[in-house]
């Protein structure tokens, strides 16, 4: 059961890391005007491996902190 939960809170995390990660990257696409095949590599290379880093980072440092919030709202 802790592994579960260990893996759930892991993957929520990386989840709400991917998301702003993917929106900054295309966000910085649209600005410099770069065309839309660059989209793909973008995301897979640069977004994804940022993501899983800072993602890394966060449930290292912060991992205590994170599980008892999720215990606090769990039923």
């Amino acid at each position: 059961m802790e592994l579960i939960f260990s893996v759930s809170v892991a993957m929520t995390v990386f989840a709400v890391v991917l998301l702003p990660c993917i929106i900054l990257c295309l966000g910085v696409l649209l600005v410099l005007g770069i065309d839309d095949r660059f989209v793909n590599p973008v995301v897979a290379y640069v977004a994804f491996p940022e993501a899983v880093v800072i993602s890394g980072y966060l449930l290292l440092r912060y991992w205590r902190q994170i599980t008892e919030f999720v215990r606090s709202i769990s039923p």
